[in-house]
């Protein structure tokens, strides 16, 4: 038994274990987010990596931080844990998140000391309980790609800029389903406010990168979102 480690108005967090910032060797801190509309406390800069991986998710509606705690047993010892996250996507479907950096998950063997944890959370109504480390939360391009998605996307919207990449995507998807960052930049005539405008559509799920994995430079192909195109 064991958990796979994964590569897959403002206002104050309401965690149920609560950050402590003055530890030292700790980066602790908060954050905002776009998706809770909400301060998101971290209690490592890996966590802060991991909340913006969830921030450009598409499919994640809502997360929190340190959510109530969960009773479980390896058949030896009974725990009570605070795992670090519960993260909802779309579908309705909702489970545990705990990010730990590899090190630590080799030396005290947590991947399968969490199959114990993981099967009682399933129990308890959750999906699934997810591993992260920083060889999953750190792979590049991943990482850089959320970071952009999440620095791109503000409250501040320009519709002249937004209504000259709607028109170029409305003439290109008469032929295709999908097209290059230097094709979308070159049809919108926008110049140097082309990127940012793309990066922006890719965050509110408009425009969605074909590979996941690929940099979001000028080769990376972006699929016309359909229906939200327009939103």
């Amino acid at each position: 038994m064991s958990v796979q480690t994964r590569a897959m108005h403002i206002g104050r967090s309401d965690a149920s274990r609560k950050v402590v910032t003055y530890r030292s060797g700790h980066f602790t801190g908060f954050v905002p987010s776009r998706k809770n509309k909400d301060m998101v406390q971290y209690e490592s800069i890996l966590e802060r990596d991991y909340i913006q991986l969830l921030e450009s998710d598409p499919d994640v509606l809502k997360y929190s931080e340190q959510p109530k705690a969960l009773r479980w047993s390896d058949g030896v010892q009974n725990y009570k844990t605070t795992f670090d996250f519960v993260v909802t996507r779309r579908d309705g479907t909702k489970y545990l998140v705990e990010v730990k950096p590899l090190a630590k998950v080799i030396k005290y063997k947590l991947n399968e000391l969490y199959g114990y944890a993981r099967a009682a959370a399933i129990a308890k109504g959750y999906s699934d309980l997810e591993l992260w480390t920083d060889r999953e939360i750190r792979a590049m391009p991943r990482l850089g790609n959320a970071e952009l998605i999440v620095s791109s996307e503000t409250g501040f919207r320009e519709q002249a800029f937004e209504l000259a990449l709607f028109t170029a995507i409305a003439s290109m998807r008469r032929h295709a389903d999908r097209a290059t960052i230097r094709e979308l930049r070159a049809a919108s005539k926008l110049g140097t406010a082309a990127y940012w405008q793309i990066i922006r559509m890719v965050a509110r799920g408009q425009l969605i990168p074909a590979d996941a994995t690929a940099p979001l430079d000028d080769r990376a192909i972006l699929m016309f979102g359909g229906e939200r195109i327009c939103a």
